[in-house]
């Protein structure tokens, strides 16, 4: 999101220049030409930056044994086999049907819980040490406990990815409610609001930027969670490839396996900004309070 916002503030900037350049005096013109090869320099970045990434890799990877390290262009061939020999499509619903139930489930509890430690000090002090406790916990190393209580299917590595991400949406939602302004609760017991719409209408519209904070971080550890459970629970979906291609030595169709599970990592982030673009408008003047015309 704030890349996209920088890229459009900085594309306007540059049209701006370019309206203003024909008509400015000489030397405000060698400025403003300055300012906008700046601009342009600026934008181009990110792109010069993954070509020089990728060149390194290139002749780093083509200078050494492929079994240490595949090429990009070897990484991408093997990327291509699995798909036509239709072992990556299998591997990849699988994959993501575990991550879906898992993270939506982490979602469901976090905001929930979060919500309640948020409107309730007495909870909050309840709960605290059980979440800062888990937060703190690898709980990598409960995966064989969650074996013996879920199995070697489905169930055990929905249960991984849960675990990994439900704290950080519980810790995000409950500072996001509870940083409510008192002015805003205040107009909601003027209002008579109910308890549900002081939740819905002003608890929750203000914790709208913490919570998918909550959500991007607990995504990522979603995504850490279902590689694992899969390369260590049941040789399945992406872990599954992963690790059956690394004990074969086959270095590039190993890192096809992880970077297509961190191209969902990427893709997942952006999905989770436009949701919140798109569905919270508000968050976006937050800093202006145009949130608050939501209540």
């Amino acid at each position: 999101m704030a890349t996209d916002t920088t890229s459009a503030a900085g594309a306007q900037a540059v049209a701006d220049i370019d309206a203003l350049t024909p008509t400015a005096p000489a030397g405000l013109q060698r400025t403003l030409k300055r300012v906008r090869a700046s601009r342009v320099t600026y934008t181009l970045l990110p792109i010069l930056s993954l070509a020089v990434f990728f060149t390194v890799w290139q002749v780093v990877g083509g200078r050494v044994n492929p079994i240490l390290l595949a090429t990009p262009s070897s990484t991408a061939k093997a990327f291509w086999d699995l798909l036509t020999s239709g072992q990556l499509l299998p591997a990849f619903a699988t994959t993501m049907k575990d991550l879906a139930i898992g993270y939506g489930l982490a979602i469901v509890a976090g905001v929930s819980v979060g919500v309640a430690m948020g409107r309730s000090p007495v909870l909050e002090r309840i709960m605290d040490p059980y979440v800062n406790f888990f937060q703190a916990t690898p709980l990598i190393a409960l995966v064989p406990l969650i074996v013996i209580w879920f199995g070697v299917g489905m169930e055990a590595r929905v249960a991984v990815v849960f675990l990994l991400a439900v704290w950080s949406v519980i810790i995000n939602t409950t500072t996001g409610v509870k940083q409510t302004p008192a002015a805003l609760l205040d107009v909601g017991r003027i209002y008579k609001f109910s308890r549900r719409h002081v939740i819905t209408r002003i608890q929750l519209p203000n914790a709208v930027p913490s919570i998918f904070a909550g959500l991007r971080i607990a995504l990522g550890k979603a995504l850490i969670g279902i590689v694992i459970a899969q390369m260590e629970i049941s040789v399945t979906g992406l872990g599954g490839i992963v690790v059956n291609y690394g004990n074969a030595f086959r270095t590039a169709y190993l890192l096809a396996g992880v970077v297509t599970a961190s191209l969902v990592g990427v893709v997942a982030a952006v999905a989770l900004e436009v949701i919140r673009k798109v569905a919270f408008p508000w968050t976006e003047e937050q800093e202006g309070g145009g949130w608050k015309a939501a209540i």
